[in-house]
């Protein structure tokens, strides 16, 4: 009796022992919503929800600076109910500690989650769940399981990294492969493609996300987007994804949970009887401190400088890859070697030009890089053997595949190899101009005649579409006329259509509504997948009327918001060209009025056309100045408080079709500047 006794007692104390040193946090404190009503907590089932609708959807527990001495770490419990982490922040009563060691991820592949207590801090006003505005757009739910302060002899960090699964391997019996089917063949018959980005993690924020998959704002698709795109009309996805932000160490091991998510993925679609473009990665993330500092994260560049280790990442990348999605598919799936190559610290990264050495020699280095990856492919045999593969040029522009420095890589199958390219037809440019007609359409696809189509080599155009920010009615009219060169009989080619992530529309590129699955502008995307089919679709005249751009004449107009004070060539100012197109007579004069703040006043004027090159307007032939001299070939010295500079009517066209005009210059205030006739 005396032995059970004294059990129960050390029992007890350990109990005791154990209550003094746990903490449980009340969650019924959380309030039912926030002020901004982008976040809510429901008693019931213990779920948070964040609401992005609001920029800074966060849910914050009042703890009314809780005594947290006695403890050292504090413990989530949780489960994330659509596979989105979330930030967990303590708000202590210390105004000196910094938001970025107060606040921590709990990612959406774990359940929980410890959190070492700063040291030296005692008191705690409260903590939050919040969500962040780059990572998943639509609701996202938690359900909060419990939240402890503790006191434990080894107060250290959840290891977001130590988390074992089983590497993934295909090790299906062979699904059909159509070996004798042609590139030529396979891409006439493509359809339509979907852009997702769901898997191309690029950005950390500053705070460690582990490896979480969707950090560039985009959820991965559902099956339900997934039929819903299919019934719109769209025949296969292209998955964007990097892998170098999901390493395990320093060989480049791809965690299983990435892989296993892209698989899960490319099978809905496939059961859709969508096709699946699976492309390798960009190397945005080399201008990152991380992938230097951290074996988790690797990249690459197409650069001499980082050869060696780029292609160490390349081959264990792709080897991998090809390992995981093999035999289990066919035709279905096609690999694409990588997302918009570029030499990322040189000075004409996604501008590359051939009279350029280092270009030139990045040529060389991305030949290199794509033979390499497709020799890795090939090597893992299978159905790898014969899958169609889509290889990109620098930046992926037509340019750079349009040119003899760029090889398509020797390769064991035959008639498997896809060029591809990215084209945003309207650019920046609110109105669809006949060079913009020249410079992306025409010039384009007679290039890729003279280069793939004449010999009998498809292209894909892997990233398509214009900005909603755009107007409707030049933006239908600039893809129908792209589709039309798309559909010519003489070419293979085929579409993807880009759209941005979920968190964000900043460019204008999101056309449907993830959480309702409603289509934004219909008239565009229907007249965009009409069109690849070869097929009109029919616009009221209503429509056309309403969004059509109505042209003003500018003549007269003060084309300055205000006045621009230029003190010493160090406030550039810009001008649409687009404001000049369809606004102006087909000859004109500019006028300048000045104030001048200095004994040596001087103006700078120039224009950026459509291919980025810089014009100097003043010593153009038939410009003539009046009011002012040329000074050195090509800035003006401004003599009177007026300035006029003619323009004739082949300057006029190319101004009005010109990117941007550019003002620049010392020791004046432009009050104004003016189209007179």
């Amino acid at each position: 009796m005396k032995k059970l006794l004294c059990i129960l007692i050390l029992a007890c104390c350990g109990a005791l022992g154990f209550a003094q040193n746990v903490y449980q946090l009340d969650l019924n404190k959380f309030p039912a919503t926030n002020e901004t009503k982008t976040a809510a907590y429901d008693k019931a089932s213990k779920t948070v929800t964040l609401n992005s609708k609001g920029d800074d959807a966060n849910l914050f527990m009042w703890l009314d600076q809780l005594d947290i001495s006695k403890y050292n770490i504090i413990k989530v419990k949780y489960s994330p109910l659509d596979n989105c982490g979330f930030y967990f922040s303590l708000n202590y009563a210390d105004s000196n500690v910094n938001w970025e060691d107060a606040v921590s991820w709990c990612p959406s592949y774990l359940s929980e989650v410890v959190i070492p207590l700063i040291s030296g801090q005692k008191k705690l006003n409260g903590i939050s769940i919040n969500k962040d505005k780059f990572y998943c757009y639509d609701k996202m739910r938690i359900k909060l399981e419990s939240i402890t302060l503790e006191k434990v002899d080894n107060p250290k960090k959840t290891d977001f990294y130590d988390y074992e699964e089983t590497p993934v391997i295909d090790t299906a019996a062979t699904v059909t492969i159509n070996a004798k089917a042609t590139a030529w063949d396979f891409v006439k018959g493509f359809g339509v493609g979907k852009e997702f980005l769901a898997f191309l993690s690029f950005d950390t924020g500053g705070i460690d996300t582990g490896l979480d998959y969707n950090y560039a704002g985009e959820r991965r698709p559902t099956k339900e987007i997934l039929h819903f795109l299919k019934e719109k009309g769209f025949t296969s996805i292209r998955l964007q994804t990097h892998p170098g932000t999901h390493l395990m160490d320093d060989k480049y091991t791809i965690h299983p949970t990435f892989l296993k998510m892209i698989k899960e993925t490319i099978n809905w679609a496939i059961e859709e009887d969508m096709y699946v473009i699976l492309c390798g990665p960009p190397n945005d993330v080399m201008n990152r401190p991380e992938v230097t500092d951290d074996a988790n994260f690797a990249g690459y560049l197409v650069s001499a400088d980082y050869k060696k280790e780029s292609e160490a990442f390349l081959k264990a990348v792709w080897k991998q890859y090809a390992t995981a999605f093999n035999n289990s598919y066919d035709e279905h799936l096609i690999f694409e070697t990588l997302n918009e190559p570029v030499d990322r610290f040189h000075e004409h990264n996604f501008y590359e030009t051939e009279d350029c050495a280092v270009c030139k020699k990045d040529f060389a280095i991305l030949n290199e890089y794509n033979q390499l990856i497709v020799d890795t492919i090939r090597s893992t045999g299978g159905n790898n053997a014969n899958r169609f593969i889509m290889v990109e040029g620098l930046a992926a522009r037509w340019s750079t595949i349009a040119t003899n420095l760029f090889k398509l890589p020797k390769d064991k199958a035959k008639n498997k190899l896809i060029p591809t390219i990215h084209i945003y037809p309207m650019q920046n440019s609110n109105i669809y101009t006949d060079a913009l007609k020249k410079d992306v359409i025409t010039d384009c696809f007679a290039a890729l005649d003279k280069y793939y189509f004449s010999k009998k080599i498809p292209v894909i155009v892997s990233e398509i579409n214009t900005s909603r920010f755009n107007n409707v009615v030049e933006r239908i009219n600039c893809i129908k006329d792209f589709m039309a060169e798309v559909n010519k009989s003489n070419r293979s080619c085929a579409v993807s259509f880009f759209e941005c992530p979920d968190n964000d529309n900043t460019d204008g590129f999101r056309y449907y509504d993830r959480e309702t699955l409603e289509w934004l502008d219909q008239e565009y995307v229907n007249t965009f997948l009409y069109a690849a089919r070869g097929k009109d679709y029919p616009l009221s005249q209503d429509f056309i009327k309403q969004h059509e751009i109505k042209f003003e004449s500018i003549t007269g107009k003060n084309l300055l918001k205000e006045p621009v004070e230029m003190k010493s060539w160090d406030n550039m100012y810009k001008i649409s060209g687009n404001s000049l197109y369809r606004t102006t007579p087909s000859k004109y004069k500019f006028v300048f009025e000045f104030e001048k703040t200095g004994s040596e006043p001087m103006l700078q004027f120039g224009y950026i056309d459509l291919k980025k090159g810089w014009h100097e307007i003043p010593p153009i032939k038939n410009v003539k100045i009046k009011g002012g001299t040329l000074k050195d070939g090509w800035c003006i010295t401004i003599k009177d408080d007026v300035v006029e500079l003619s323009i004739d009517s082949a300057l006029a066209k190319d101004l009005a079709e010109s990117e941007n005009l550019v003002l620049n210059g010392q020791q004046i205030i432009i009050k104004s500047v003016k189209v007179v006739e």
